[in-house]
């Protein structure tokens, strides 16, 4: 459905939408900062990859354990924008 033949939904279906989007999201590991004013924001720490890590700490007796811990502690934060348009249109930015 394009946005030139859709027809504006009210105020209270566009904030069900974004609660059913960000409940979603929060199901999938995503931690909700805020929601309000059709928008919300998740966020969650950047994974790091364990299996290729655990077999350098192995490979290098331990010495590998140093950079793995320093990812650790430093990991970056990703955030995503959860916005809901008149039309019902879910966007994530």
């Amino acid at each position: 459905m394009t946005e030139a033949n859709a027809t504006p939904i009210t105020a209270a279906q566009q904030s069900a939408i974004l609660n059913a989007e960000v409940a979603r999201l929060a199901s999938q590991g995503w931690t909700v900062s805020s929601v309000s004013g059709g928008q919300g924001i998740v966020q969650r720490k950047k994974r790091i990859g364990w299996f290729w890590n655990t077999i350098l700490v192995l490979i290098t007796a331990g010495l590998w354990l140093v950079v793995v811990v320093i990812r650790v502690v430093n990991r970056k934060i990703e955030t995503r924008i959860v916005t809901v348009d008149q039309f019902g249109t879910v966007r994530v930015s």
